[in-house]
Formats: structure tokens, sequence, C-alpha cells
């Protein structure tokens, strides 16, 4: 007797994003940029600015909340919980996972974190989806991806440009076993560490102690060296690995790119989104743009960009959908979903 091969899908999408905003026309103030170096050269007109008592975990549970009302089961049915952030949680020693299983009453559920910069909601996805593949007991997963990425910037600090786009935000999905439509079919991730200490935030860890008095706050923020450099090794390397781990993702699950009907990706200037999708020979018009009005909000990209486009029902039985995410590290990671 032939065994059914069982599936996990992704039984729904919720996100939540902050009301305060903060618009171009500030960044240039607080950068003594010319305004035109956001709207015309990055592509971003606004984004969404988290209050002071808005922290990640708040967020991630008005995120999962609605990801559980849209997939219309109840918080007790959830058997693994991972939070997926790219930033500082709350504390910097605590388990945000944990508080929101607590606050949410999702008393059956294991949670845990997942940190890999903004491939972590792409590799919380396909973790949970092998837990649950794993162990005939569990049916459902919980993915959270929330951050608070605004506070870590200086926008004095013009070698850290590229980040300004950073902004507040989260969103979350629920996994179901054997859940037949929106299939997880495969995943594949790569990492090149020669750039690993490029992009960090000092302060706080081991070597930079917040209690010694004679470091400097200034490395309480965002930090990249030598960005001339690092420039030139992503210029080499970037592209590369976009596209090689997205074909590696479509090849695991029998497909190519020319089957590919959704591309969902980080959140990056025009110029590069451009190139990403020139190289692909893909049409922009098979991905969901967010970041003019809502910048660049970590690990939430991908799964915010879907959400926004299953609201607006553009995605239709058959279609062949891949979340794409860089990260700092580096790390690129590609995860392709069918719409059976």
């Amino acid at each position: 007797m032939n065994q059914k091969i069982q599936t996990v899908g992704i039984a729904s999408v919720g996100y939540y994003l902050p009301s305060g905003r903060l618009t171009a026309e500030e960044m240039s103030k607080l950068s003594n940029l010319p305004e035109m170096v956001f709207t015309e050269k990055i592509g971003i007109n606004q984004k969404p600015i988290a209050a002071k008592d808005e922290h990640p975990s708040d967020m991630g549970m008005k995120a999962a909340l609605k990801a559980i009302e849209n997939a219309e089961i109840t918080a007790k049915e959830i058997d693994l919980i991972a939070y997926c952030g790219a930033g500082d949680y709350d504390y910097r020693f605590w388990s945000p996972a944990a508080k929101i299983q607590g606050e949410i009453g999702a008393e059956n559920a294991f949670a845990f974190e997942v940190k890999n910069f903004c491939n972590s909601g792409n590799l919380g996805i396909n973790l949970c989806r092998n837990m649950l593949l794993a162990d005939d007991e569990l049916s459902y997963a919980l993915i959270i991806c929330s951050d608070k990425l605004s506070v870590l910037l200086d926008y004095t600090d013009l070698d850290c440009l590229s980040t300004f786009t950073f902004a507040d935000g989260s969103a979350a999905a629920i996994l179901k076993k054997g859940e037949s439509s929106n299939q997880i079919l495969s995943y594949h991730a790569i990492t090149d560490g020669k750039m690993a200490d490029y992009l960090k935030v000092p302060l706080a860890g081991t070597k930079f102690p917040i209690d010694n008095k004679e470091v400097d706050k200034e490395l309480s923020y965002l930090k990249v060296g030598n960005p001339k450099q690092l420039d030139n090794i992503l210029s080499e390397v970037y592209l590369e690995n976009y596209q090689k781990v997205i074909h590696k993702s479509l090849v695991k699950s029998g497909y190519s790119i020319d089957d590919v009907d959704f591309l969902f990706t980080y959140q990056v200037k025009k110029s590069l989104l451009n190139r990403i999708f020139e190289s692909l020979e893909l049409d922009q018009k098979k991905t969901f743009i967010s970041l003019p009005e809502n910048g660049h909000l970590g690990a939430v990209d991908t799964l915010f960009c879907l959400g926004k486009t299953l609201e607006s029902n553009q995605i239709k039985p058959g279609n062949l959908v891949v979340l794409a995410s860089s990260a700092a590290g580096f790390s690129w990671a590609a995860l392709t979903v069918k719409y059976n």
C-alpha cells in the first residue's frame, strides 16, 4: 500500500505596521542629504516607525493574532512557535517567542527563536515545515517575523546610507500539515562568511559590554565597516548568490525560473531590484514592491509582500511563488511555494 506523502502549506498570513511614519523629507533633514537621494535614487517616500513603548514582541503578537484569525484556528491548536527576528529583542537576554506564546494562549506550543538576520523568516518556515513532517503529533506552526530596526540608525553616519531604509513592522504565517494549497516545496540557502564583520552593532556584545564606561555610545548604532570595499565584494557575489539560491530552490522543486508566477524579495533600492529581475529575466509585474511606502522591514519583507498579494487575490491556483531573501552575515535563501 502506498503511503500518502505528507505536505505542509502556508494556511494564512497576517501582518502589522505601526502608525508612526518617517518621511523622505525628514530623513533628508536628519542626514543632510538631498531628498531626491531617498525618493529617486533609493526609491523610498516614507517608512513605518514604532512608538517608543511599542516593541518587537508587541508588533509580533498583533501579526500572530491576525494570522491565527485568518487561518480560522485557535491558539491552543498551535504546536510550534518560531520567532524569527533580524534585530534586537525587547530585552538583550530574553525569549520573545515564549512571551508571545503566553500572551496569545498557545499553551500547547513549543516556542523558540530563529536568527539569521533577514533570512530568518524563510529559515523559520523551513525548520518548522521539517519539524511538522518529522512528528506525527504536530499539525500547526506559527512563524513570527517582527523587527524594530529604526532604532539602530544614526542618520549622520553616511557610511550607513544603504541601511537608512530600515523600518519597523511584523508579519506572521500559520503552517498546516496536510495543507495541499500554498504547499511548501523546497528551500535552499548559502552563506559567504568573508563579509561577516562588515555590518554590525558593536555595543552590548561581549567585546564591548554595555557597562564599560569607556565605550563610545555611538557603538550602539549600526555600523558598516569599509563601505566601498563591501560594495565591491557585494557587486561580485550578491546577484550571483541571489540567482543561485532561487534557481536551486526551483530545481529541487522540479521547476525552473520560467515557471515562476511571483517572486517576493528583500526590499532593496530601485537600481538593485532592477538588476535582480533583469538577471533572472523576470518582469517586475511578478512581484510586490513595498519599499516606497514601508521601507525595509528586515525578515518581515517576504511574508509581508506575500500577505499583501494574497489580500488582493492576485495569486491564483496553480501559481508558483518564490520567497527570496538576503541577509547580513552574508547569506541568501529561497523558498518555493506552489498554490495548488
